[in-house]
């Protein structure tokens, strides 16, 4: 599916020319098909997932540099709605922006992919949710689940460090984590990382094992993700 050209393209003296475009759209497309494919198999489970990409050039909101490439997959249209009625015109037009939901991501750069579930400073609302839900033994033990059902190795990293993993992450691990962690501020992410090397050894293969291991996360989604009738509800 990808291969050590595509890598090539996040090179820091290519990521400012155009000329690579078309190369990058490519990619694109790849991603898009990707997160289309998480969306199918999520909407088998119950839940339907929208799904944006990053831009394939530069661009004046990239400060004209593709790093990376990324398929972000996130809560519905119908999902965002109902939530943004709830919040309110000024805080719920944020919720249009892919980076202010807990989303799934597939990502590409120059050494490496990485796939996973991310919760950025925006994403609040969710973060909150599972912060709630770890404050209490019964919430903890329903994360501690989630988290030994993810099938490959997943770390669990706080503001881009101190990645652990996520099966291993005990009771006391998230009642300690519910203590620290501030909802608007930190930055959450659930993330399998894989060297180029491996990523093209794997060809067509890549994408069952993609979707295989973000499917895994689903109980973790489901208890991360804000719903009106979920255990927090509209008491957020």
């Amino acid at each position: 599916m990808f291969s050590f050209n595509d890598f090539e393209l996040y090179q820091p003296r290519l990521q400012g020319d155009e000329e690579w475009n078309g190369r990058r759209l490519i990619i694109r497309r790849h991603l898009q098909a990707m997160g289309d494919s998480l969306k199918a198999e999520y909407k088998k489970l119950g839940v339907e997932l929208d799904r944006r990409e990053s831009l394939h050039n530069p661009h004046h909101t990239n400060r004209k540099r593709v790093r990376r490439q990324r398929s972000m997959i996130f809560r519905a249209k119908k999902a965002r709605t109902a939530l943004q009625k709830f919040l309110g015109k000024e805080l719920g037009k944020d919720l249009d922006s892919a980076r202010n939901n807990l989303h799934f991501q597939i990502l590409i750069e120059q050494r490496e992919m990485r796939w996973g579930l991310r919760f950025d400073d925006g994403a609040w609302y969710d973060l909150n949710v599972l912060l709630k839900r770890a404050e209490d033994e019964d919430g903890r033990n329903a994360i501690v689940s989630a988290c030994q059902a993810a099938v490959g190795p997943f770390q669990l990293e706080v503001d881009g460090g101190g990645a652990r993993p996520l099966a291993q992450m005990s009771s006391r691990d998230w009642r300690d984590l519910a203590g620290s962690v501030r909802p608007g501020e930190s930055q959450i992410e659930i993330v399998r990382r894989m060297p180029c090397e491996e990523v093209v050894d794997l060809a067509d293969e890549l994408e069952v094992q993609v979707q295989s291991e973000l499917k895994s996360l689903h109980d973790f989604y489901r208890l991360s993700c804000w719903t009106l009738d979920g255990p927090s509800g509209a008491s957020l």
